[in-house]
């Protein structure tokens, strides 16, 4: 009796191991996907998800970061619920072969790649979406090339400045052409202003003067912290679009 009783115990086990085992979860995430770079700010509006939409450092896919040589990627929401982590890979131009750089938790948006990354030459990325049952998915791939940054001259970041007559002076990023933007926001990260510096070879430091404040669309009034840098761009014939990069940015107060 007792042998019956083990032997159908068995079974019970099995039995339930065996009807467990049709419900695993074999399917894997949906295909996550990259965003490539759509502009930079001071670019026009993109019509993207049924909508107009302001570029900013936000929301503009891979790109550089003011602080070092450094890409950040980012990508689109991820669909799935049951979702554990993911990996990141990149291969360049130089190193063609992917490697992994990272794992990270599935419930981030972006990741910033410290580097130090090599100006002028294009990264790609791609990445791979693990769920918890350790399904996965390979995303598309973007690319971007980093240039070096302008060093920014004046104004002395934290400088109280008159703004009818402010001049922002930077030197150039290294010695080919291409042009610079020099971009203002407030303290709301509101773009206020922007103006492109097309150029062949010019003596440092590069300049452009801040507009008359009639020409602006939103108000600017005394002690209002403004902050500022230099982007600079070049276009890549071969990848048919630009490289670029971000100075680092300071901050001066209008002044009564």
């Amino acid at each position: 009796m007792k042998h019956f009783a083990l032997f159908a115990l068995l079974i019970i086990l099995f039995g339930c191991s065996g009807e467990d085992s049709q419900y695993v979860d074999k399917t894997p995430p949906v295909r996550p996907k990259m965003i490539p770079h759509l502009g930079t700010p001071g670019d026009p509006d993109i019509y993207i998800n049924d909508a107009w939409m302001e570029i900013t450092d936000e929301n503009n896919g891979i790109d550089t970061v003011p602080d070092g040589n450094k890409m950040r990627i980012m990508w689109e929401p991820f669909i799935d619920t049951d979702l554990s982590h993911l990996k990141i890979y990149r291969f360049s131009d130089i190193d063609p072969d992917p490697i992994e750089i990272d794992q990270i938790p599935a419930n981030m948006h972006n990741y910033l790649d410290q580097g130090p990354l090599v100006e002028r030459v294009w990264y790609s990325y791609f990445i791979e979406l693990f769920d918890v049952a350790g399904n996965s998915a390979v995303s598309d791939t973007v690319s971007y090339a980093l240039l070096a940054k302008p060093f920014l001259v004046g104004p002395e970041d934290g400088a109280t400045v008159d703004i009818e007559n402010l001049e922002f002076l930077w030197n150039r990023a290294d010695d080919r052409t291409g042009f610079y933007r020099v971009l203002v926001w407030n303290h709301h990260r509101q773009l206020l202003w922007h103006g492109d510096l097309y150029l062949a070879l010019e003596d440092d430091p590069l300049s452009m003067t801040f507009p008359i404040l009639g020409d602006l669309d939103t108000p600017i009034n005394p002690g209002d912290v403004l902050r500022w840098r230099v982007d600079y761009f070049d276009y890549d014939d071969l990848n048919q679009m630009n490289m670029g990069s971000k100075s680092e940015e300071r901050i001066f107060i209008v002044s009564p």
